[in-house]
């Protein structure tokens, strides 16, 4: 007697066209539609090994690791720094507003989801 198993799968994508568009716009870079079609085929990759993993059974105390990392935290104070020594680190960055660094705003306002 011989038996066949037939698997039958649903083929559909982890990720849409729509959210890798999104996560190119939060990342400012530009897709062709070559290089989307492959990255969502490597998200998809990538995110299905994620949902194998996530299936693996691991029962491990946290504190019965061997080199268990543990936060050092300390209290968030306000230090003096002496008139040269802060001189001396705003002149080294690129640039500067009165006392203070200047940075370019990276927090697009005007992006829609």
């Amino acid at each position: 007697m011989v038996i066949e198993t037939v698997f039958y799968a649903t083929i559909f994508s982890m990720v849409t066209i729509k959210e890798l568009e999104h996560l190119a716009t939060l990342a400012r870079i530009k897709l062709t539609e070559e290089d989307k079609a492959s990255l969502v085929k490597e998200f998809d990759s990538i995110l299905s090994y994620v949902d194998q993993l996530k299936k693996v059974d691991v029962d491990i105390e946290g504190s019965a690791r061997v080199g268990a990392v543990k936060n050092a935290v300390r209290d968030d104070a306000a230090m003096q720094t002496s008139a040269e020594d802060r001189e001396r680190l705003l002149d080294e960055a690129p640039d500067r507003e009165g006392d203070f660094v200047a940075v370019k705003k990276i927090i697009a306002q005007d992006i829609k989801i």
